[in-house]
């Protein structure tokens, strides 16, 4: 049972129609739940929650009411979708060097207010950078999970603006809505407001938005993790790049990351009889949502064929077809 503090919050927020924080606690009483293995009734209250969306607010709020999420003015669309996370920091495959750099971001998140009587700052501005589908976001997902607090997840479809000038008031109104509480804001896609200014072709608009992000990440004073990802690490302004306390690269999985993703993913199924080692060589090359979705399906295939465990014919199967996929991907590009 929740204790007496936590149902005094719950109700507060209730009556003060604050979705965001009814929602917060609600997820912090399902999660003490799990600590005392009442799964049983976890699961039900999670259901209840979160199970339609996996968000945690709801849409009765008015456009007065202060905790409501913020809207692009032009098109009254919601700048953020804000979620709880279900996933573990374990079932992720990371490089030893990637797996250090987030543990410590972890430890110095949680002993933070050790650190602050050093005058000392915990990392709290991340850039991940790397290719397509190799575990940018999950690993954002999984640090949320991890530290027990909601993602922020930034819509950059609402975010940047067709209105001169509101793409900048987009991201004030998402920076002030992040500092009240804590989170971890996940800009996905950070290359569309992060480009260079030294793009000429760009239009000034450009160089207003990166420097407004620069005035506001500089401002910034939260216990809020700031997680910025992109595929065009290139592309990144010069002076945003000083702006992070870490810099994490997600690089194409080796072969011995292909074998643990491979392990993971199947270790629910009966596979006897593979050598998942003669099938590292055929994955080489793909990222991680490649081979995610190759596992996937061929999981499928074994259901669907009502086989009792996994064959090398459904496997070599679904990887050939993957094969065609990515080389029609590539040729249409």
């Amino acid at each position: 049972m929740a204790s007496g503090e936590i149902l005094i919050k719950l109700f507060k927020a209730f009556k003060d129609n604050d979705d965001v924080e009814f929602s917060k606690i609600a997820f912090d009483i399902i999660e003490e739940e799990k600590r005392k293995n009442h799964n049983l009734l976890a699961m039900k209250l999670n259901k209840i929650m979160f199970d339609e969306s996996n968000k945690y607010y709801s849409k009765k709020n008015t456009i007065n009411n202060k905790k409501q999420i913020p809207i692009d003015r032009d098109t009254g669309i919601e700048l953020l979708d804000v979620k709880f996370t279900q996933k573990a920091l374990n079932d992720v495959i990371l490089s030893n060097e990637n797996q250090e750099k987030i543990n410590n971001i972890i430890n110095e998140y949680f002993n933070r207010d050790i650190l602050k009587t050093y005058k000392l700052s915990p990392k709290t501005k991340i850039l991940f950078c790397g290719p397509p589908g190799c575990g940018k976001t999950i690993t954002a997902e999984a640090i949320a999970s991890e530290l027990q607090i909601p993602l922020l997840y930034t819509r950059f479809d609402s975010i940047v603006s067709s209105l001169l000038g509101e793409t900048s008031t987009n991201l004030r109104k998402v920076f002030d809505f992040a500092k009240n509480g804590e989170w971890v804001l996940f800009f996905d896609e950070f290359d569309s407001i992060g480009k260079s200014r030294e793009y000429t072709s760009e239009h000034s608009e450009l160089k207003r938005v990166v420097n407004s992000y620069l005035q506001l990440m500089d401002n910034f004073t939260s216990d809020t993790i700031i997680i910025s990802a992109t595929n065009y690490e290139t592309m990144i302004d010069k002076a945003l790049w000083r702006r992070f306390d870490e810099i994490i690269f997600f690089d194409k999985p080796t072969e011995s990351d292909i074998l643990r993703l491979l392990e993971k993913k199947f270790k629910s199924i009966n596979y006897k009889g593979i050598d998942l080692n003669k099938y590292v060589l055929k994955f080489s090359g793909m990222a991680f949502s490649d081979i995610d979705r190759t596992c996937r399906e061929a999981i499928k295939q074994m259901v669907l064929t009502n086989s009792d465990r996994l064959t090398d014919t459904i496997l070599t199967k679904v990887i050939n077809n993957e094969i065609k996929r990515r080389e029609l991907i590539e040729n249409n590009i």
